[in-house]
């Protein structure tokens, strides 16, 4: 979803999301040489900055992080209809599911069981009912909600490597809460492995692998907390905030949800997770 808004680099400044102009109050102007990727993934405005290579070096690692990232959005993706997740929801049952799908799917089952429900996967029909009801007759009728919240149940997911199912009809799954780090993850891995050392990626969540060129960390401001800063250095980032996606207008309906209650959180709260 559009929850990234949220976020804003703020080490140095151009119409690019990302760019480092030497050491910030240092004194230095001249930029250190960058190669910047921008694309889309998930339906959200993605970038890349690689510092310090030659222009050939650098596109050739965002080009094996492109060809990562376009296989992973092809199995974890809502948007593409024949993607694995949405043949998955689509059927109810799925024989011989893609390793990656069985993998991410049993890491955030389990999530979802330490957190007591707090987090839940199968929010995803919920989520589709409250934002259709909002954006159409901005009425919830208290019984359709109740029928919707019976489907919101992570334990009736079975996911095996043989096979993954659904306990009743009309579950499905989302993993837009978590596919966006662990694809941020994979493409981390990719340029560390290709020898890159200044990097800051944002394909929906952040991950800085080493600091600026100038030798101090990467700074992430959050959008809407003026002086709020955040320092990463070989550290993802992940930030939240109801206020990235509201249902219809002034409805005060959001897209972070609570699966035990089908309520919205309060949007003007933001959380943020740094790990290395």
């Amino acid at each position: 979803m559009t929850r990234r808004c949220c976020l804003s680099i703020v080490a140095g400044a151009s119409a690019s999301s990302v760019v480092v102009p030497g050491c910030r109050g240092s004194g230095r102007t001249e930029e250190a040489e960058v190669t910047r990727w921008k694309g889309v993934l998930f339906n959200s405005d993605v970038d890349m900055a690689l510092h310090g290579l030659p222009t050939a070096e650098a596109e050739a690692m965002i080009r094996l992080c492109q060809e990562e990232m376009l296989r992973l959005e092809n199995v974890f993706s809502l948007y593409f209809p024949d993607s694995a997740l949405s043949r998955l929801n689509r059927d109810g049952r799925m024989v011989d599911p893609p390793s990656d799908l069985v993998e991410l799917v049993s890491r955030t089952l389990l999530v979802a069981e330490r957190s007591g429900g707090a987090f839940d996967p199968t929010i995803q029909p919920y989520w589709t009912w409250l934002r259709e009801q909002v954006e159409t007759t901005g009425r919830i009728d208290p019984d359709e909600q109740t029928n919707w919240l019976g489907k919101v149940d992570y334990r009736q997911v079975r996911c095996t490597g043989e096979e993954m199912s659904f306990g009743q009809d009309g579950m499905a799954l989302s993993l837009n809460g978590v596919a966006q780090g662990w694809i941020t993850d994979r493409a981390s891995e990719i340029l560390q492995e290709q020898g890159a050392c200044h990097c800051l990626v944002n394909l929906g969540e952040f991950y800085a692998l080493g600091g600026q060129p100038s030798g101090e960390d990467w700074l992430v401001g959050l959008r809407g907390l003026p002086g709020e800063e955040i320092s990463l250095r070989d550290r993802a980032l992940a930030v939240s905030s109801g206020s990235g996606l509201y249902f219809g207008t002034g409805s005060g309906k959001n897209h972070i949800i609570d699966p035990r209650t089908g309520d919205c959180v309060e949007a003007r709260k933001v959380v943020a997770v740094t790990a290395r």
